[in-house]
């Protein structure tokens, strides 16, 4: 690989005597990973079943609470991954959360301003456990496409997207969050290993760029963080201009500042400290992974998160709409229906931690319940897919395939499903209505029973056709 000279002058001189190991870490491959949704399955649990990946050669990362190393090129036609147990992600990137905690906080409120394709919204999105709200925000349409697919996949319920500028999103949001992750655009050095491509793509041009857009997301970020909110500062370069001097712009200028960083990137990554600022550098010689930079800043003041008047400005679904969500699924959800709303041509279900949307930019927002056929004038409900991956057991009717891979790889090919010894005790069918399919007791997708038969309702684009 042909690094540029320029670049590779101040490698020399931020690493020293570790410059030459850095460079040898390029004759390695990129290491591949994965963090486990410990909110829909522990970690004795999937590793007790191997989840069917006993083909992809699993190793625990070490002292990360749910990272785990792998090696395959066919991890995403895995049952595993189809039903949301996982989500393939840097182990550095992984690293910039590992081991946040919060459990001080009731209801948090936690945006992810730069989140596509959404490996750190899941992170957050399962610490949470439930509670409060997760705001993913991706400007980009095609990026945004690609995060909604991958919360569904993962069964998250307290998620909003939203496809704004961070400008629009303060304007609606000032002072609100607990915890903001500005995993901010940067020039990508650290991802050179894994994107030979983008070493092309260097300049100090776009480092300057970068640095510019960088503060724009910055102080709109500020801006919406409550005082004694956390805000974590990531990138994925080494380029200080990016780093540790966005890190000073961030105290001096700001008035951020910096706090404890957890245990685990402590121990793993470089504490540095250049031109007035200070992070955490993961660097490939040093750490088994692609190169990463974060820092942990808190908002000065004392405010404890309190539930502000309710701003969903949504009319809740009509005794009508009810009850064709009643026949879809052969009974009710196990759900609040209070919090079933009419959203453009969508029922959505807001978990109770949603007090606000934002007026315009969503492109998801909580559980997508199904959609209203306008042409019938709504009297055509379609459940999906995000009600099964989410709700699972809280639908009146669903089964359960086990741990049976064969059985899972079958259904995801698109196959029916054999009723026989496969329906949950406490599961009613109904003819023509709608159940989940659940494989290891985690919601996958679902299927409709229709003359004595289980046809499988998995989206055809997803099906995994190997």
């Amino acid at each position: 690989m042909e690094l540029n000279e320029s670049f590779c002058t101040r490698m020399s001189g931020l690493l020293g005597d570790d410059y030459n190991a850095y460079l040898d870490s390029f004759d390695h491959e990129a290491v591949k990973a994965f963090h486990l949704n410990d909110a829909v399955i522990s970690a004795d649990d999937f590793l007790g079943f191997e989840s069917g990946l006993d083909d992809i050669d699993i190793t625990v990362i070490p002292d990360s609470p749910c990272g785990y190393y792998y090696k395959s090129d066919q991890i995403g036609k895995t049952p595993a991954h189809h039903a949301g147990m996982i989500y393939s992600q840097d182990p550095s990137a992984m690293a910039v959360l590992a081991g946040i905690d919060l459990d001080d906080v009731t209801s948090p409120r936690i945006l992810d301003l730069c989140a596509a394709p959404g490996g750190k919204t899941s992170q957050l999105a399962a610490a949470v456990k439930g509670r409060g709200v997760v705001i993913a925000n991706e400007p980009n349409p095609s990026r945004n496409q690609v995060l909604c697919s991958n919360i569904e996949r993962m069964g998250y319920e307290n998620v909003i997207v939203t496809r704004c500028e961070p400008s629009e999103i303060a304007a609606f949001y000032p002072s609100y969050f607990d915890l903001i992750l500005a995993d901010v655009p940067c020039s990508g050095e650290g991802m050179f290993r894994k994107y030979p491509e983008s070493v092309n793509e260097w300049s100090t041009e776009n480092i300057k760029n970068c640095v510019l857009r960088s503060r724009d997301i910055l102080e709109n970020a500020v801006s919406m963080l409550r005082p004694g909110g956390r805000l974590i500062f990531s990138t994925c370069t080494y380029a200080p201009e990016e780093n540790e001097e966005t890190c000073a712009y961030l105290t001096k200028e700001l008035g951020l500042q910096y706090t404890k960083a957890p245990e685990y990137t402590n121990k793993y990554a470089l504490h540095s400290k250049i031109k007035g600022g200070e992070g955490y550098r993961f660097y490939p010689h040093l750490f088994k992974g692609e190169g990463q930079f974060a820092s942990y800043f808190v908002k000065p003041g004392s405010c404890i998160n309190t539930s502000s008047k309710s701003e969903i400005n949504l009319k809740n679904v009509s005794g009508d709409v009810l009850k064709q969500i009643e026949t879809c699924f052969g009974g009710m959800p196990d759900i609040d229906i209070s919090r079933l709303y009419v959203y453009k041509d969508r029922i959505i279900y807001l978990s109770e931690g949603i007090d606000r949307l934002p007026p315009r930019g969503i492109t998801m927002a909580g559980i997508n319940i199904g959609w209203l056929d306008g042409k019938n004038k709504g009297k055509n409900f379609t459940p999906h897919h995000h009600v099964f991956s989410s709700l699972g057991r809280k639908l009146p009717a669903f089964v359960e395939l086990g741990s049976d891979k064969a059985l899972m790889e079958a259904y995801l090919r698109g196959e029916e499903i054999r009723p026989d010894d496969r329906l949950a005790e406490n599961s009613v069918l109904k003819d023509k209505c709608f159940g989940a399919v659940l494989f290891a007791g985690v919601p996958a997708g679902g299927f409709k029973f229709a003359g004595g038969k289980l046809k499988n309702h998995y989206p055809k684009g997803l099906r995994n056709l190997r």
